[in-house]
């Protein structure tokens, strides 16, 4: 039990810490590419370093501002929809010291 509350209290204070870090940013992109990760079944041998318990569908995309290139994990319906070359409005989180992208959505 007291593992657990010390546990849980280091994670809180890691996530307020990075988010206070971060810095909210949006702005127009243009998908360049999709990706689907397969989930993993226990036991079974991972194939793809990415691979984890859940599917993944990712869209990568490219702000039109600053030529970044972002991954956003989208949900199956949202990455069926879209297509490459395609506008979309990202919001994301970004460390205001190490510049690294934390969080992606589409809009």
């Amino acid at each position: 039990m007291k593992k657990w509350i010390v546990h849980s209290s280091v994670v809180a204070l890691f996530l307020m810490i990075s988010l206070i870090g971060c810095e909210k940013r949006n702005g127009d992109a243009i998908v360049i590419g999709k990706d689907y990760v397969a989930a993993v079944k226990q036991g079974e041998e991972i194939k793809d370093e990415r691979a984890a318990n859940h599917e993944q569908w990712i869209v990568k995309v490219r702000m039109r501002d600053n030529g970044r290139r972002i991954e956003v994990r989208a949900d199956r319906a949202q990455w069926e929809k879209l297509r490459e070359n395609e506008r979309v409005k990202i919001t994301y989180r970004i460390g205001k010291y190490t510049g690294t992208v934390w969080d992606a959505e589409i809009r």
